[in-house]
């Protein structure tokens, strides 16, 4: 354990030395000052038209957007850089003359890459909270959006385990990257266009939090569908790492 830890914290720096994840942190803040602005604008208008409105919390307003797109662009980034682009420059080398097993590597750097993803996912419901309060004076059902954040962080896990699974194919990270956006991308379109396996694909619960905060579906239904994003990690990681435990560098 102290060994996964070390690795970890090690491909966490790594990631965090890359600029390119401050400025997608700081597209992530401009994105909800956008958000906010264009909330108050739009309040005002319509209220000065005598127009009465719902009170929404911003901090889940944005969350479909970042959950669907901005986290997981991330999210494929960061496996893309932890393997792909080692793989690639022959830098993984230097980590496995280390005293470490393969299996520590490979939990290790999946983790570093979740982290980073959870970070960010946590930074835009911190940003968006503040920014709330900052133009409406208060903060609404601030639990409750909590509890949608932690709860997408599920999914996620799954889609960063299946990012990391297709490192483990490509030589070269321009394609690794290529393929873990397409692949996202055609198992989101299929999900939209054949309802029928929107529920069989990881990717249709990304917005896990509408099926434990909102209308609740019965106990059955809830495991199956627990049942099916484990199934989902497990085949990933087990998929994953074997293909990373006998690869030759």
């Amino acid at each position: 354990m102290r060994l996964i830890f070390a690795n970890f914290l090690n491909e966490l720096q790594k990631l965090g030395k890359r600029k390119k994840y401050m400025v997608f942190l700081i597209i992530e803040i401009a994105v909800c000052l956008i958000s906010a602005l264009t909330s108050m604008l739009m309040t005002r208008v319509l209220q000065a038209n005598n127009f009465i409105l719902n009170p929404s919390t911003m901090s889940l307003s944005v969350l479909t957007f970042f959950i669907d797109i901005m986290i997981p662009l991330i999210a494929f980034m960061a496996a893309t850089d932890t393997f792909s682009t080692e793989f690639q420059d022959k830098s993984i080398k230097g980590i496995l003359v280390r005293p470490i097993s393969r299996m520590k590597i490979y939990v290790s750097k999946t983790l570093a890459v979740s982290a980073l993803a959870v970070f960010n996912l946590i930074a835009v419901f911190l940003v968006a909270t503040v920014l709330e309060l900052l133009t409406t004076g208060g903060v609404i059902a601030f639990v409750h959006s909590f509890a949608a954040y932690l709860l997408d962080i599920v999914p996620l896990c799954v889609l960063i385990l299946m990012a990391v699974f297709i490192n483990q194919f490509g030589k070269s990270s321009t394609l690794s990257m290529f393929l873990c956006i397409i692949i996202y991308v055609i198992l989101k379109i299929v999900g939209i266009f054949v309802p029928q396996t929107s529920g069989l694909l990881f990717t249709g619960y990304t917005q896990w939090h509408n099926l434990w905060l909102g209308l609740t579906l019965p106990f059955g239904a809830m495991t199956s569908k627990i049942a099916l994003l484990a199934g989902y990690g497990v085949v990933f990681f087990c998929g994953g790492y074997y293909l990373f435990a006998k690869r030759e560098f």
